[in-house]
């Protein structure tokens, strides 16, 4: 029972029977009517346990996994150590310290891991493409490569609170070129919070910090940072490892400047919505980039066809990340089982960025 409710309760039996003592009430009539009165608070407590419940948020965290929940059904999980790959993938394309899946709140998938047609792109993931560090090229997106890697690194933290559930954990960006050098720690703190249920809201505050002395310098580069991927039922005929046609459903974005993937690429947002069809019914993840992030309102890569999309901030020239100069950014994501509403999320953009 709610402690605030269970509290309610008490107090009203307590007041009822200091009024019946006070009156002098018959002891067997008022005891029946003291029964009475708690069966009436019983089925009272019985219809709304429920739905506090389901408004309710926890926290589980296993040897692989910590995923929250909301009325026991998964909100996000994110992975602390990579899932198998799938039969003929292979193993490079493993990837930990990403959320996935990701539902919307009917319980329905809107990410997807070791994708067909691009097996290095998991979930929400962050990784930069084109970089150089102590004279060494690193990329630590495509994973092929075998030149860099972003991973689970440890747990900090976890919190449950009223108003929200999370958890804090350290990622690292590693070199693979020998001698291996951890280049990067990134640290993510992951904040849902409840809602009324017709959407998922949850962040990702990011900070990026140099390990080493030497800087990890990021190249210009037409895509790289924090990204999102979609199902692969959204690839279209011209997406090598598409599924067959009638296991395809079409799928857009939109930004807060109304354009669509072809007019959005590279344009600086404040938000972008992916969306589409899961058998035949409509779902949609915002993100939502913070106006004080580096280079806001930062260009986001939209691909033209396959259903994935980053806030890039390197689209606008190179930077460095070094001790002196860490990297934060603070990310917002929406999920619903609806087709994005600009309205909607313009008045969520602007009341999180406080503008």
């Amino acid at each position: 029972m709610d402690k605030s409710l269970r509290l309610l309760v008490t107090s009203a039996l307590a007041d009822l029977r200091d009024r019946m003592v006070a009156r002098r009430i018959p002891g067997d009539w008022g005891a029946r009517t003291l029964r009475a009165v708690v069966s009436a608070a019983c089925l009272a407590v019985l219809s709304v346990a429920p739905t506090a419940a389901a408004d309710s948020l926890a926290l589980v965290e296993t040897d692989q996994t910590i995923t929250v929940l909301r009325d026991q059904q998964a909100v996000v999980t994110y992975n602390k150590i990579s899932p198998a790959a799938p039969r003929g993938v292979d193993s490079i394309y493993r990837r930990s310290g990403c959320l996935h899946p990701v539902n919307s709140p009917r319980g329905r998938t809107v990410t997807a891991m070791f994708p067909s047609d691009h097996p290095h792109q998991h979930g929400i993931f962050s990784a930069w493409v084109k970089t150089t560090y102590d004279g060494r090229a690193v990329d630590f997106w495509n994973l092929a490569g075998g030149t860099g890697r972003v991973l689970h690194e440890r747990v900090v933290a976890r919190f449950e609170a009223e108003d929200r559930t999370g958890f804090v954990v350290d990622l690292l960006h590693r070199s693979l070129a020998e001698p291996s050098v951890d280049i990067l720690r990134e640290r993510w703190t992951v904040t849902v919070y409840p809602t009324d249920g017709t959407y998922h809201c949850f962040d990702i505050d990011t900070t990026q910090s140099a390990i080493t002395d030497q800087p990890l310098a990021v190249d210009k580069y037409h895509y790289g940072g924090m990204a999102l991927r979609g199902p692969t039922r959204w690839l279209t005929d011209r997406d090598g490892g598409a599924p067959p046609a009638d296991r395809r459903e079409a799928s857009d974005f939109v930004n807060d400047l109304g354009s669509d993937r072809l007019a959005g690429n590279h344009q600086h947002a404040k938000w972008v919505a992916l969306s589409g069809s899961i058998d035949g019914q409509p779902i949609s993840i915002a993100v939502l980039s913070h106006s004080t992030n580096f280079r806001a309102p930062q260009a986001a890569r939209l691909h033209p066809t396959k259903p994935y999309f980053c806030f890039a901030p390197c689209v606008d020239g190179p930077f460095l990340i070094d001790r002196d100069h860490p990297l934060t950014a603070r990310y917002r994501y929406l999920v619903t089982d609806q087709t994005p509403d600009s309205t909607w999320l313009a008045q969520q953009w602007a009341t999180w960025s406080g503008k």
